[in-house]
């Protein structure tokens, strides 16, 4: 096999590698904690971002026993709390909740702004009957700003990898090159 096929096959594996590597690497993503209170005894929580379920689950309530033997009488709201992965940016968020043996089925959406390695929180208060409220927090632009501006090398090494699989590709490319002339300068000049 002669050589500038060796240097072309390599030069077709790096950059098969280089995206390979580029399509491992995980979309940037925000965390979103559900904190949720509610006095249903059996209900469906169901969290859409642009209409994709990110987090389905159920709600209920706890047995609370007085003394571990009688059960209490009315108690408060339960709460309930989860952190979920969400993508970057603006996104649509859907709450809904449905309890069909209590007679309660909505749903309430909001528009929010989700920065990368940032938690935001979204508060469900379901405690009233026929009530569903939804309210977002999240980080301020400001401590979003000044989070990139702290960090402007992307963490995992990925620009390192970038830069040396770039050269890697680079010199392969002018290796490759210069065994084509070289082999061609061969052909042309009778020996």
């Amino acid at each position: 096999m002669p050589r500038w096929t060796r240097y072309g096959a390599i030069t077709v594996l790096l950059i098969i590698s280089i995206f390979a590597v580029y399509a491992a690497i995980p979309a940037e993503s925000a965390r979103l904690q559900l904190i949720c209170q509610h006095s249903f005894r059996s209900a469906q929580l169901s969290v859409l971002v642009d209409g994709s379920v990110v987090y389905s689950g159920n709600l209920g309530t706890a047995s609370k026993k007085r003394l571990g033997i009688l059960p209490k009488g009315a108690s408060g709201p339960e709460a309930f709390s989860k952190v979920i992965d969400v993508p970057t940016g603006k996104h649509v968020v859907q709450v809904r909740i449905s309890a069909p043996g209590e007679g309660f089925d909505q749903a309430r959406s909001a528009t929010a702004d989700f920065a990368p390695e940032r938690e935001s929180i979204v508060a469900i208060n379901a405690t009233r009957r026929n009530t569903l409220v939804v309210s977002l927090d999240g980080p301020s632009v400001e401590s979003a700003a000044t989070a990139s501006e702290s960090h402007p090398i992307p963490r995992g090494g990925m620009t390192v990898l970038f830069s040396i699989l770039g050269t890697m590709l680079s010199a392969s490319i002018s290796f490759l090159v210069q065994e084509f002339w070289r082999s061609h300068k061969n052909r042309v000049t009778p020996s």
